[in-house]
C-alpha cells in the first residue's frame, strides 16, 4: 500500500522512526486481525487468554471468563500491570484479557493496527501535547493515525470497567497520553471516536476525580475530548484493497521508505 504523509509535525517524527524499523518485520498476530474477532467464537478467545495466562503462570476462571465478568477482568488486568517486565509472553496474555472483554470488542473491525510492540521500545518517545492541536475524533477511511496506547486505562475505559472510586488506584492506573509509541492506526471505514460514547454519565462521574488526577500528572486539564481523540498523520488511499487482503487473512509484514 502507498502511504502519504500529512504536513503535520507528527508526520516527521513517524517519517523518522520508520526509516529504522522498515528494516524490521512486523510481529503481526493473528489477532492483529481486525476480523479475527468477528470470527472467533469467544469460547476459543478464552481458551486463548488461559493458554497465554500458562505462560506467565496466572490461573485464569474460566466461568468468569465465559461471562465476561468485568469485575474479573479487572482483576487480572492489575496481575499484569503489576508484573510486565518487557516479556512479550505478557503482552500475549493482556492482548488477550481485552479480546476477551465485552466492551473491548465491538469496534475493533474499523482499523488495521500495526503494532512492533516490544521491538520499536527504543524508538519511543514522550509524547508533545501541542500534537493534540492535529487531533479529532473524526476519522475517515484510509486515515492513518495513532492513539493513546498506555500501560494502564483512560479516565473512560476505568470508570466503564466499574474500577474503584479511590483516588490513590486512579492515579496508579489512569495515565493520560505521556508516551509516543510508534504503532499505527489505518481505517478501514469512517470512524466517529465518540460514537455511543456514555458522555454524559461520565463527565458527571469525572468531574469529582479530574482536578486531583489532573494534579498528579502535572497537566492542566484531560477531557472527553482528548480521551478520544487520534492523531491523523497520513493516508492511503486502497484501504478497501487492504480489507479484502485481511479477510483473506493476507496480512502486513513489513513497511517500505
Amino acid at each position: 500500500m502507498d502511504l502519504s504523509l500529512a504536513s503535520t509535525p507528527l508526520a516527521v517524527v513517524y517519517q523518522k522512526i520508520y526509516k529504522h524499523l522498515c528494516h524490521v518485520p512486523i510481529p503481526f498476530n493473528e489477532w492483529d486481525n481486525p476480523y479475527y474477532v468477528i470470527n472467533t467464537p469467544h469460547q476459543e478467545l478464552v481458551n486463548k487468554l488461559i493458554f497465554y495466562a500458562n505462560q506467565v503462570s496466572v490461573q485464569i476462571d474460566q466461568s468468569a471468563c465465559m461471562s465476561q465478568d468485568q469485575q474479573y477482568f479487572n482483576t487480572i488486568h492489575e496481575i499484569y500491570e503489576k508484573n510486565y517486565n518487557g516479556d512479550p509472553a505478557w503482552l500475549n496474555f493482556h492482548e488477550h484479557i481485552h479480546l476477551c472483554e465485552k466492551n473491548n470488542n465491538v469496534e475493533r473491525y474499523n482499523f488495521l493496527h500495526i503494532d512492533y510492540r516490544e521491538k520499536s521500545g527504543m524508538l519511543e518517545r514522550p509524547f508533545d501535547f501541542d500534537w493534540l492541536r492535529y487531533s479529532t475524533t473524526k476519522i475517515k477511511a484510509g486515515d492513518v493515525f495513532v492513539r493513546w496506547a498506555e500501560l494502564g486505562k483512560t479516565p473512560y475505559t476505568y470508570w466503564k470497567n466499574g474500577e474503584p472510586n479511590d483516588s490513590t488506584r486512579m492515579c496508579e492506573l489512569i495515565k493520560p497520553w505521556l508516551v509516543l509509541k510508534p504503532k499505527m492506526c489505518i481505517a478501514l471505514e469512517d470512524i466517529d471516536t465518540l460514537k455511543n460514547i456514555e458522555s454524559h454519565e461520565f463527565e458527571s462521574w469525572w468531574k469529582q476525580y479530574s482536578e486531583i488526577w489532573c494534579r498528579h500528572w502535572n497537566i492542566p486539564a484531560w477531557t472527553l475530548i482528548d480521551i478520544f481523540s487520534a492523531v491523523i498523520f497520513g493516508k492511503v488511499e486502497d484501504f478497501e484493497k487492504i480489507k479484502e487482503k485481511l479477510k483473506n487473512s493476507i496480512t502486513p509484514t513489513k513497511i517500505l521508505q
